[in-house]
């Protein structure tokens, strides 16, 4: 082992320790070693922290924490953001042991770019196959309804002319008959004076409803309240009095169904 000589007496004007002495030498073959480097004890830093040539030392803790967001980063970002540590951390002197290693690491990065390439270019055939299918199937529909209208003429309407096509037949029309009077009507309030809001189940094939009131009286003295296409009216009304309502549906064979069962509502 190489011993440290004390410095003479009269360069040791201050009676300084073995220890000071010896700090002072190693600083001096450090400074030799290194002379452009940061060293420890002659106000040489790096960021906030002070360095021995050589022997990095702890960095002062100021309770920073790593953040990366790996998994909110897009595949794209991702390569972008993993590069740019790749090259920070190249010849880093703050990290001079990184786990996991740099060849090791740096396989993985190239292996994700890698396949993040290929899946770029799958992509973008895939979708350059799928805008060649859709255009394929917009003419080869159009040349089916010409076709379609070839045999419709053809076959003068014959429904054997146009199965032995191998086209389907559309259903004859199916009578409606008549239609079934409007089911769950309801008077209710929606919170203006005097005003009755009506509603009720639609009416399958219905073309519309008509709506109908009465005085509560006998026999009742109905009139016209509202005709619509929709299964729903209101009516202002006379505040105080009491009123019968009732709904039929128009369509059908017979032009309009039933009336529906009355409903009695006061006007508020």
């Amino acid at each position: 082992m190489k011993t440290i000589q004390s410095a003479p007496e009269g360069d040791n004007p201050g009676n300084t320790s073995k220890a000071d002495l010896m700090m002072q030498e190693a600083i001096r073959k450090a400074k030799e070693a290194s002379p452009d480097g940061p060293h420890y004890g002659d106000g040489s830093t790096y960021e906030h922290a002070h360095y021995a040539v050589g022997d990095p030392g702890v960095p002062i803790n100021e309770g920073a924490k790593v953040k990366m967001e790996l998994s909110s980063r897009s595949n794209e970002n991702l390569q972008g953001y993993v590069g740019n540590h790749i090259t920070q951390m190249t010849g880093n002197p703050n990290f001079t042991t990184p786990a996991p290693t740099a060849p090791v690491f740096l396989g993985l990065f190239q292996t994700f770019q890698t396949a993040l390439a290929t899946a770029m270019s799958a992509k973008t055939a895939y979708e350059d196959a799928l805008t060649a299918r859709d255009a394929a199937r917009s003419a080869l529909v159009e040349a089916m309804n010409t076709r379609g209208a070839y045999v419709q003429t053809a076959s003068n309407g014959n429904t054997n002319v146009i199965v032995s096509s191998g086209l389907n037949v559309r259903n004859a029309p199916t009578p409606v008959g008549q239609l079934a009077p409007p089911a769950d009507l309801k008077a209710e309030l929606n919170g203006v004076a005097g005003v009755v809001k009506l509603q009720w189940k639609a009416t399958p094939n219905a073309r519309g409803y008509l709506v109908q009131c009465s005085p509560d009286v006998h026999p009742r003295e109905f009139t016209n309240l509202a005709n619509t296409t929709k299964p729903r009216a209101q009516k202002e009304l006379v505040v105080g009095e009491t009123y019968v309502f009732r709904v039929a549906a128009s369509g059908g064979s017979t032009g309009q169904s039933y009336w529906s069962p009355e409903v009695i509502r006061g006007a508020a």
